[in-house]
């Protein structure tokens, strides 16, 4: 099956267009929208049919602490809008990240994902995306949150790399994870923010039989100053697909002309998972 093709990195585009270091992104759906409608521009030139909102921080208390004061629903809808703006004929993901409050109460960490997840449908997402999910017990609480709004939803995690496998922070294996949230009802499990030769593929091979929705393959391409080549990027992809993935984009350092690569070599394999 010709896999679907996500998008690339939002945040080291915008560093890379003049965000200061430290700064958030969300900062700029007002200083600066064009600069965002311009990434989502770039990466649907690049062949993505999915793009996420720039968002990732809208759930969060570092939001409010880093000066961004604007209304959650406000930010959602100048989101959303300028993803539509930019990529007329993809599909719009309102996305969030996690809290960092992973030791709170189910309750509130329910709450703060449920304001977020409420404004990105409000606003007219098309589904829903929990990403860089670093504890299993948060990643229920979002994707239940995200349920709540009848949307499909996707939940992807940033694993970490243990004795040659994928973990969550909070402990559980990557597979009991992808699995987890496949019962409970997402549309999509998977990894973001893979680093390259990170033990991806193996895992996807394990999961693909018995998770039941498409797995999703949104790996890095690299740390500042060592990048993949787009080529070798594209390689990269090609084998998680082979593993198992039917979603695949780029997380962080992928930029559109990484995207454009793997397009090229994804493209024509069937219909989209």
């Amino acid at each position: 099956m010709r896999p679907l093709l996500l998008d690339g990195a939002m945040g080291t585009e915008l560093l890379a267009a003049g965000l200061p270091a430290g700064a958030l992104p969300e900062a700029w759906l007002e200083e600066r929208p064009e600069a965002i409608a311009a990434v989502h521009a770039a990466h649907a030139a690049a062949g993505a049919e999915v793009v996420l909102t720039c968002t990732f921080s809208l759930a969060a208390p570092r939001l409010r602490a880093a000066g961004v004061a604007a209304p959650v629903a406000e930010l959602a809808g100048r989101a959303v809008a300028l993803a539509r703006r930019g990529a007329p004929g993809a599909r719009v993901a309102g996305a969030v990240g996690p809290t960092q409050r992973e030791a709170a109460p189910a309750a509130e960490l329910r709450a703060r994902y449920g304001e977020a997840f409420r404004a990105l449908a409000a606003a007219g997402a098309e589904l829903l995306w929990a990403e860089s999910q670093w504890n299993l017990a948060e990643a229920r609480a979002a994707l239940a949150a995200a349920r709540e709004t009848g949307l499909p939803a996707a939940v992807t995690f940033a694993f970490r790399e243990e004795a040659e496998a994928l973990v969550a922070g909070s402990g559980e294996p990557a597979r009991e994870c992808l699995l987890a949230l496949a019962r409970e009802g997402a549309a999509a499990v998977g990894v973001n923010c893979a680093l390259p030769l990170a033990p991806l593929a193996p895992l996807l091979v394990d999961c693909r039989a018995e998770v039941g929705v498409p797995l999703v393959a949104k790996p890095s391409a690299g740390l500042p100053g060592r990048l993949v080549s787009p080529g070798a990027f594209a390689g990269w992809l090609v084998e998680l697909h082979r593993a198992g993935a039917g979603w695949l984009g780029g997380c962080c350092g992928a930029t559109p002309g990484h995207l454009a690569a793997a397009a090229r070599r994804l493209r024509g394999e069937g219909a989209p998972a």
